[in-house]
């Protein structure tokens, strides 16, 4: 999940600072889709300062300083869907181990049960 948290940080750094410096429009339309999506705004700065990609680009109604750093919200947004796969993979682990687990039983079963054409044929002693 780190990779993943990771991952999407970067591509959010290289989309802000592609922005930052105007290399692209098409940038532009991915930061401001990605400001929707996650209902942010730009990064935190430590000195409180609005830089001029956060002017431009944050939908209107997001203030800035209200805390929704987009880089805490994306982690959020991670922490949350990422705790979620986790417990169905685990859930479907462990139906996965308990079928094997049941198809073995079987199977063994029905390997060591090679007289299953005696029924109704018993000797009493």
């Amino acid at each position: 999940s780190l990779q993943v948290e990771d991952s999407m940080m970067d591509v959010y750094d290289l989309v802000y600072e592609e922005v930052r410096r105007n290399v692209s429009n098409v940038r532009r339309h991915e930061l401001t889709a990605i400001h929707e999506a996650f209902l942010c705004c730009g990064k935190h700065s430590p000195f409180g300062d609005m830089t001029n990609v956060e002017r431009k680009m944050c939908p209107p109604g997001q203030v800035h300083d209200a805390g929704q750093d987009c880089l805490q919200q994306i982690q959020d947004f991670l922490k949350k869907h990422m705790d979620f796969v986790s417990t169905l993979l685990g859930i479907t682990i462990g139906f996965t181990v308990y079928g094997m687990i049941l198809t073995s039983l079987l199977w063994f079963s029905i390997h060591f049960s090679s007289n299953l054409d005696r029924t109704g044929k018993y000797i009493l002693r």
